[in-house]
């Protein structure tokens, strides 16, 4: 009968390493320091990082943390390493500066590497991270966990670290940041159509119906007839939520007497009374056009597809109207209302009436202006993680 360590040999040939353990690192090209995100949303702090200081390398640990888009982040591994072994060797390979992860990512071997290699190690954090990284040290019987071992911990508030103090972590070392909703990437344009379109819509109030689904359609031009008959010279911009449904638009916009010019075909002269894109691809551009957006979806329960993410209009600067259907972004709908940075309806009959208010164009700027501010918290947020990111590392940017 084989021995312990005999049995052990057998059982570590016999079962094979997951891809993750037995995948090489990816080093991302250049000379400057890395730094290594792992469990975070990184596209916003990697482009902290590189606007703090523009050498900067930055790589994720994990396929969730990598940003689509045209500043990806690069992936050096599908996810943190699992022992402290293959930390080691990540560490010995990478030779990063410092070490960023969040709450729902404390890999102990990874941490305890850190340590060992003089690596700082930030953890961003809140009370219940804190609570489940101490549950799992107790249930794992360790005498000291990465909790203990992490150079700065950063939280949102006086409860959070309060937390951070009761497990042990050392007053200096936890910094509070304030909290907010992660910011969203503004959605692109094409300046050229903007700049080329923005004569023809001077002077006109200018609304927008986003993504909108044909069982709302009803709704938005009983809103726009309303409008029409108070501010004559006022456009409405229909983006259809389903590109086939921009016929069907036309033919019931038509059929209720309003002037209609299709994008494709011409350009919105001062008799056109709506603007008709081909489906929901320019929102950046419409959203940059509109006073008042109205966000498709959110009327109607069982519309389809579901209603866009709300910091969509936020952050572009257009006052938001918007129905009881908050779809798969509630928190982030709650806190435009709360800010006052966007109008809540409750049934198709109050689109008009609000449409109407908002055309005050100081009305829609304030709304606008409250709706930004949410939109874009994160950013400073954003900035004082990065900030203290790179006072952690000796070479200067």
């Amino acid at each position: 009968m084989p021995g312990f360590g005999e049995l052990a040999q057998w059982l570590q040939k016999r079962v094979p390493r997951s891809d993750a353990a037995a995948a090489e690192p990816v080093i991302p090209p250049g000379d400057g320091p890395l730094v290594l995100l792992c469990g975070l949303e990184t596209g916003a702090v990697a482009t902290a990082l590189r606007r703090l200081c523009p050498p900067r390398r930055v790589g994720a640990l994990g396929q969730g943390a990598v940003e689509r888009g045209a500043r990806a982040v690069p992936m050096v591994l599908p996810e943190p390493p699992g022992d402290p072994q293959a930390a080691r060797r990540l560490l010995e390979l990478t030779s990063p500066g410092a070490v960023l992860l969040s709450n729902d990512a404390l890999p102990a071997g990874l941490v305890a590497a850190c340590e060992e290699a003089a690596v700082p190690v930030t953890l961003v954090t809140d009370a219940s991270g804190l609570a489940a990284a101490a549950a799992r040290r107790v249930w794992r019987g360790g005498r000291r966990g990465p909790l203990a071992r992490l150079s700065r911990v950063l939280v949102p508030d006086a409860p959070a670290r309060e937390a951070a103090l009761r497990e042990g972590i050392a007053p200096l070392r936890v910094e509070i940041i304030g909290t907010a909703l992660p910011i969203l990437p503004p959605l692109p344009c094409n300046p050229r159509e903007l700049a080329a379109l923005r004569p023809h819509l001077r002077d006109r109030p200018v609304w927008l119906a986003a993504a909108l689904p044909l069982r709302e359609l009803t709704a938005v031009m009983a809103a726009h007839e309303g409008l029409l008959s108070a501010r004559h010279r006022a456009l409405l911009i229909i983006a259809p939520a389903r590109a086939g449904d921009a016929d069907a638009i036309a033919a019931a916009l038509a059929e209720r007497g309003l002037t209609v010019a299709r994008i494709e075909d011409a350009d919105p002269g001062p008799e056109v009374q709506v603007l008709l894109a081909e489906d929901s691809s320019e929102l950046g551009l419409w959203y940059r056009l509109a006073a008042v957006t109205y966000a498709g979806g959110t009327l109607i329960r069982g519309a389809d597809p579901a209603p866009r993410h709300p910091f969509e209009p936020a952050g572009l600067g257009t006052a938001i109207v918007h129905g009881p259907v908050m779809g798969e972004h509630p928190a982030h709908w709650q806190a435009l209302d709360r800010a006052g940075g966007a109008r809540q309806i409750h049934g198709p009959l109050a689109l008009p009436r609000v449409i109407e208010e908002l055309a005050e164009p100081d009305t829609a700027a304030r709304l606008a202006r409250a709706a930004w501010e949410v939109a874009t918290e994160g950013a400073e947020i954003t900035r004082r993680i990065a900030e203290a990111v790179l006072s952690d590392l000796q070479e200067s940017c």
